[in-house]
């Protein structure tokens, strides 16, 4: 990259003066472009080094002012005067406006012609071009030598780490590491040790650059960004300036490329660097899951085995399962996944993901548009720790995941009812509240019995009908009572801590509760009541919510 500082340096500028801006002396000149005209902010691009005679406002100083400003607000390296035949020198009120926005001015001598400024900059710039292009070009052959020899990730981060001399360490979707290569413990900072030490980006770091959109405009663009420290990265232990790129096939991301710069800044050979690895990365992990696909469809054949109402359970059955490390004696159970507008396959590599890290084994497939995992686990705590690591792996998505579990089930003929019992906790997860993204069929409890109530007796209940009278009175008279009883239900009774969580005063609720037991003719005092109202609201939450 040239710089105005190292143009300063060029023979053709021997005898020429820097007089203002010298705050801007590391701007980066992409061209050189001479104007002389008063329009000439309207002719010039950023980055651009504009060559003037000032013969267009050599009687007009304010005009001068004027210029500087907006070549320095349109992001222009700096600009050269020549002075000698209209000037004698730049005029202090130019100077000290070139000061405050610091915006480099040279003056050059009359003696220099223009011409050989021009030539002089451009081929530079298009030397280091050339150069730029030939670095380019040996790393993109290096890297490509890699996934010719069947090399690995390891292979092209080691690859990649020994070109550039800066650390390397290549993610999956969920930033988990895949691999990771550094010629010196200086080379990183904590951040990238804590990712090696837990085979795991930084969650602190991660839940910045997703906060600051950063993560998502990665994802769109589908191009390298570069991540300067400041100080939420600082707290999550990163002190160096990074690139991160995405490795992309057919414009599905598949996973990450980071570089991390060390004590050397960030070069525009990094940014040609990285892309090549992300190409070749994604090579290799196409090339490994087109090997994978015949596993995956054996495991997708198991799942429906084990699932089906009457399962066959024959030696075949017993050796496939056996390929997943699945004992069909052992204890199991079901869990079923929303992909939530996610692509399905990226949630079931995730699912994998969380079936190693929890320690346990699974088959994992698509099953009706919803990730399946079939699970052996010898206690409820085993299926809790999978669906959290499940629901960790896919928070960095851009919709969440809704995860449905079974409770444990001895041996495999009774699989289908656990399917069942997952695909239930997965429809009434939204009747356990908004945020709640993982549901077992355990704690469903009332909700299970609610789900099961044919809709003509739910018609028949006294406190149903007492519910739909109030929702229809809020309506009516764009209220929000049937919302302070949920509340106040929710507070079991307790009007303090319900006037609380509603925010209003404490007389405004009492208030509130006595048109509703006028409305609906209850007494909220009694606990049978107040008991067959909530159960009569979560019903109605249930079925509202969850689609029933």
């Amino acid at each position: 990259m040239l710089t105005v500082r190292q143009v300063l340096t060029m023979d053709v500028f021997a005898g020429s003066t820097l007089v203002a801006g010298c705050d801007g002396l590391d701007r980066e000149v992409r061209w050189a472009h001479p104007v002389d005209i008063p329009e000439a902010s309207e002719w010039v691009r950023p980055g651009e080094l504009l060559l003037t005679t000032f013969y267009g406002f050599r009687d007009d100083p304010e005009a001068q002012r004027q210029l500087c400003a907006d070549l320095a607000a349109k992001g222009l390296a700096g600009m050269v005067v020549a002075v000698g035949q209209y000037l004698d020198h730049v005029p202090e009120s130019v100077r000290v406006a070139a000061d405050a926005a610091g915006f480099p001015i040279i003056e050059l001598p009359w003696s220099v012609p223009l011409e050989d400024v021009v030539r002089t900059v451009s081929e530079h710039i298009i030397n280091e071009q050339y150069q730029l292009y030939k670095q380019s070009l040996a790393i993109h052959r290096s890297l490509t030598r890699v996934v010719l020899d069947g090399g690995s990730l390891a292979d092209v981060a080691r690859e990649l780490c020994l070109l550039l001399k800066r650390a390397v360490e290549i993610d999956d979707i969920s930033f988990n590491v895949l691999a990771t290569s550094e010629e010196a413990e200086h080379d990183i900072d904590e951040s990238r040790r804590a990712s090696i030490r837990e085979g795991h980006s930084s969650p602190g770091l991660l839940d910045y650059l997703r906060k600051a959109g950063i993560l998502n405009k990665v994802r769109t663009s589908l191009a390298p960004l570069r991540i300067d420290p400041n100080e939420q990265t600082r707290a999550a232990g990163m002190t160096m300036a990074r690139i991160l790129a995405p490795i992309v096939v057919a414009r599905k991301i598949y996973g990450y490329v980071w570089i991390i710069a060390g004590n050397r800044e960030l070069e525009p050979l990094d940014f040609h660097a990285i892309e090549h690895a992300a190409t070749v990365a994604a090579l290799i992990l196409f090339r490994d899951e087109t090997a994978h696909q015949a596993e995956e469809r054996l495991e997708s054949r198991v799942i429906s085995r084990l699932l089906a109402i009457e399962p066959q359970l024959d030696n075949t059955v017993r050796e496939e399962a056996a390929r997943f490390r699945l004992r069909l004696e052992g204890q199991h159970a079901v869990v079923v996944a929303d992909p939530n507008g996610n692509d399905v396959r990226t949630v079931e590599r995730m699912a994998r993901t969380a079936a190693h890290r929890s320690g346990v084994a699974a088959a994992v497939g698509e099953r009706a548009g919803r990730v399946v995992a079939l699970i052996e686990c010898g206690r409820a705590e085993a299926t809790s720790d999978f669906c959290r690591h499940f629901a960790t792996e896919s928070r960095l998505l851009d919709t969440p995941v809704r995860i449905g579990a079974s409770t444990v089930h001895g041996g495999a003929t009774t699989l289908n009812n656990a399917y069942e019992q997952a695909l239930e906790a997965l429809t009434l997860l939204p009747a356990l509240g908004d945020e709640r993204l993982v549901a077992t069929f355990e704690e469903l409890g009332l909700l299970h019995w609610l789900h099961t109530v044919p809709p003509e007796a739910l018609a028949e209940n006294a406190y149903a009908r007492r519910i739909q009278r109030l929702a229809e009175s809020d309506r009516t008279r764009d209220a929000d009572l049937l919302h302070t009883l949920e509340v106040f239900l929710e507070c079991d009774g307790n009007g303090v801590r319900a006037a609380e969580k509603l925010i209003v005063h404490r007389h405004t609720l009492k208030y509130r509760l006595q048109r509703i037991e006028e409305i609906c003719d209850v007494d909220l005092s009694d606990p049978l009541c107040k008991l067959n109202l909530r159960a009569a609201l979560l019903s109605r939450r249930m079925r509202g919510r969850a689609g029933g």
